[in-house]
């Protein structure tokens, strides 16, 4: 064996040792992103890896991947870059855990520079960082670890187990306290002595507001800051005047805003760090799993209070009118050490939580903050005219955001004003219309018309030019007039141009009555194209004068009442206008009248024979004339007799009723005379100047001991053209009009006279007060006289009324008894009835 010579040993020291003092340039930054990582040892079991390297992600898109999402998984890296720790340490890194059910965790430690060879510490509940002694024999912890810092998803980490020192028991199953931030303190090896590997502080992070990790929920990575499940850890070593470090944990929560909460702040670790450290991150699984992955590691000195960036007002002069890029970040800077304007941070309304990306500014139109420090102002139509302003800050690389600033985009002064000259209203008779319109033009300037709003179809001859023709226009409008000078920017001007229809006044045909004023609403049937509601109704003008009447106009309504001169039936008309809400007169139209004759029904009844029958019944015929005495028909034509109440006492039985004369009419099959009188069916007409007739003939039988009748009919019509009832009473005769032509008003009843002429004398009576038979009755006397005369056996005449009316009680009013009761007997009668003489014997018996 050969031993090297002094000078070759004394190199080598001096190499070691160059290498061991060499520190790393802060601040240290490692994006895990590529298919490598400078002065990174991997390791694990499964090692750990770069995803850009093992083909998982892109190269430059890639993640530190510590543990896959399966079960027992432990892995790890640690740096080989020196850092100094006198001004103590800002740490900070992206971490995603996902895919899975939620274990072990994540820690990130320090440990002293000069340890070799490096070991990595248990796994389990200890997380790769402290000693763990449920493997044979005990792992230890991490060599010379100074810190570590555990983002425990499973909470086993501050629990006093496994070989753990120090620690609390959670209140979960076997002590565990889940998604908690944990610190434990420095040791090396595998001892179980109080102070190696010490427990120091935990907090669960639920207790401050924020969810440690989004595993439950989290199916994939969240890198957007804006995502829910995005997360950053910071953890701060800020040097204490008594030795040692304040330490702080804070953590990131992704969102619009992002919410940052300080979960441990500023405890107290007294024990003194190594002048070099390097740095290792560390995870596992175990029944419970996830992926645990880290992007964007920064490492720097801790520096006192962060400031905010400034940002300065942005002042532009341009047209509102037209979208328009500002880069405000131009003029805006960080006031920290290392620190840089993030272009990804503008906020555009720093009055609300979070970054605004938009603002819309009423009336004018919306800016947009863009990824590269710009910001794009959209004008909401071409027609905006500014100034528009608004407000925005930015915050820089360490988040900390500035106050904020104004953008302002002002206008070039207008020196000359758009001009699209007068409105214009256009009455026309025609379906469209044709107008010109025209717009200032100044010298080296240009104009452009555009229809704003009305109906479809107008054209535009020369849209281009300051003054063009408008054809098939046809409503209202609104066109704009754009002109564009130099030097200023585009200005407009809105002319409004109204095509007016006249309105169209259509003729009228009214019925009227004599003697009556009728309303004529004149303009129900008027047009116009723009709405029959534009008629205007208080303009109406009677043009030409009625000829048998007069006129008068409601000045409200526009109805017109029509009044014939008194007495006056036939023709009449008048002209008339209308005007539409803005002013256009109508066409004159015509409103032809007619007043028709006055409708006069008259009625003649009369009676034609009178049969007795077998029974002494009656069978009686009628006849109706109904003539209608004007030139108007009658509709709903009825003839009416009630012959109950003209033939009280008696039985009435109808045999038949029938229209007899020319102008035939239906007649009512149900007519009794007694309950139903209408003679009629319903619906029919008398035409004008025409006369019906109507037959009756009816059997009446009479009961009581009155022959003598009088009989009358109602009839009534109904006039086709105005609906004036006209009724008569009927006269007796033939002719309604017996005295006076056209003169209906005589209404003589019928006479109706029954003569009987059969006559019945009972053989004998029985006055003696018991209220039957006192009187000597002869039935049918009282309607033709009876002249009755009484003798006795002798021959002497005992009883004579030369006008009987069956009121003879067998008291002697002749001979030598009168005033006496004569005696029982019988007795010779003689009767007189109708000039006919009637004798025979009766019998007095009391």
């Amino acid at each position: 064996m050969k031993i090297k010579s002094l000078p070759s040993l004394i190199m080598t020291m001096v190499f070691v040792f160059i290498s061991f003092l060499t520190k790393a340039q802060l601040p240290y930054f490692q994006s895990f992103k590529e298919t490598t990582a400078s002065n990174i040892q991997f390791g694990g079991a499964p090692t750990a890896v770069l995803t850009a390297a093992s083909g998982i992600d892109a190269p430059g898109n890639g993640y530190l991947r510590l543990t896959n999402g399966l079960v027992n998984q432990k892995g790890y890296i640690y740096g080989t870059d020196n850092f100094t720790t006198n001004q103590g340490l800002s740490i900070s890194f992206e971490y995603f855990t996902y895919g899975g059910s939620g274990a072990d965790g994540i820690c990130f430690f320090l440990f002293d520079a000069t340890a070799n060879p490096f070991n990595i510490g248990g796994f389990g509940g200890s997380l790769g960082y402290a000693q763990f002694n449920l493997t044979n024999p005990t792992s230890p912890g991490v060599s010379k670890g100074y810190i570590g810092v555990a983002l425990d998803e499973f909470g086993n980490f501050p629990n006093p187990r496994e070989g753990r020192q120090g620690g609390i028991v959670g209140p979960g199953f076997y002590g565990i306290s889940s998604k908690s931030v944990v610190i434990r303190g420095k040791g090396d090896g595998a001892a179980e002595v109080p102070n190696n590997y010490r427990y120091l502080t935990s907090v669960t992070a639920s207790s401050k507001g924020v969810d440690l990790v989004d595993d439950g929920a989290a199916t994939m990575r969240s890198p957007d800051s804006t995502q829910l499940g995005y997360r950053r850890a910071f953890v701060d070593l800020e040097p204490n005047p008594s030795g040692g470090y304040n330490v702080s944990v804070r953590i990131k929560v992704g969102g619009t805003p992002t919410k940052t909460t300080t979960v441990i702040d500023k405890y107290y670790y007294p024990d003194l760090a190594p002048a070099l450290v390097r740095y290792g991150i560390s995870s596992s699984t175990g029944d419970l799993t996830n992926f645990h992955e880290i992007r964007n590691l920064r490492i720097n000195v801790f520096e006192p209070p962060f400031t905010s960036p400034t940002a300065l007002d942005d002042i532009i002069t341009e047209c509102t009118s037209k979208t328009t890029i500002i880069n405000v970040v131009a003029n805006d800077a960080s006031t920290n050490a290392g620190g840089s304007i993030d272009l990804t941070s503008i906020d555009l309304d720093p009055s609300i939580a979070g970054d605004q990306k938009s603002f819309l500014v009423v009336g004018k139109g919306t800016f947009t903050a863009n990824t590269n420090g710009t910001i794009t102002f959209t004008p909401l139509n071409n027609t905006v005219t500014g100034p528009v302003n608004a407000r925005y800050a930015i915050s820089d690389n360490f988040g900390y955001k500035s106050a904020p600033a104004n953008i302002i985009i002002a206008e070039p002064v207008t020196i000359i004003q758009a001009n699209a000259g007068p409105d214009q209203l256009i009455n026309i008779s025609t379906a469209t219309g044709t107008v010109t319109i025209t717009g200032n033009a100044p010298a080296n300037s240009s104009g452009r018309w555009v229809q704003t709003s009305g109906p479809a179809g107008t054209i535009i001859s020369s849209p281009n030019t300051p003054s063009t023709n408008i054809t098939g226009i046809n409503g209202t409008y609104i066109f704009t007039y754009t002109l564009t000078a130099l030097g200023q920017c585009p200005v407009t001007d809105d002319v409004q141009i109204i095509i007016n229809a006249i309105p169209v006044a259509v003729n009228d045909v009214a019925t009227g009555v004599v003697n009556t004023p009728i309303p004529i609403n004149v303009i129900n049937n008027d047009t116009d194209r723009d709405g029959n509601a534009t008629i205007n109704l208080t303009t109406v003008v009677i043009k030409t004068q009625p000829t048998n009447g007069t006129v008068t106009v409601n000045p409200v309504t526009g109805v017109v009442t029509y009044t014939p001169n008194p007495g006056y039936s036939g023709p009449d008309s008048f002209t008339y206008t209308v005007k539409d809400n803005r002013g256009a007169e109508s066409n004159p139209a015509t409103v032809n009248i007619i007043v028709p004759t006055p409708p006069k029904i008259g009625l003649a009844k009369s009676l034609i024979d009178i049969v007795e029958q077998p029974d002494g019944s009656f069978n009686v015929k009628f006849q109706f004339n109904i003539k209608n005495y004007s030139n108007v028909d009658l509709k709903d034509l009825s003839l009416k007799d009630d012959l109950a109440a003209s033939f009280p006492g008696t039985t009435i039985r109808v045999i038949s009723l029938t229209s007899t004369g020319v102008t035939a009419l239906s007649t009512n099959p149900a007519f009794n005379g007694t309950s139903l009188t209408e003679m009629l069916n319903a619906n029919n007409l008398l035409p004008g100047n025409a006369t019906a007739q109507i037959e009756l003939v009816v059997n009446i039988t009479v009961l009581g001991s009155n022959f003598n009748f009088n009989n009358t009919a109602i009839t009534e019509g109904t006039s086709v053209t105005d609906g004036t009832k006209t009724s008569d009473q009927s006269t007796d005769g033939v002719s309604p009009d017996p005295t006076t032509p056209n003169d209906v008003t005589p209404a003589v009843p019928t006479p109706v006279i029954f003569i009987v002429d059969r006559i019945f004398i009972p053989g004998g009576f029985s006055p003696n007060g018991d209220g039957t038979n006192d009187n000597f009755v002869i039935p049918n006397s009282g309607l033709t006289p009876v002249d009755f005369e009484v003798y006795n056996r002798w021959g002497n005449i005992v009883y004579k009324s030369p006008n009987y009316l069956n009121t003879w009680n067998g008291t002697a009013n002749k001979g030598l008894l009168i005033g006496q009761d004569l005696p029982v007997g019988t007795y010779y009668y003689i009767v007189i009835y109708n000039g006919k003489k009637y004798n025979g014997y009766l019998t007095l018996n009391r």
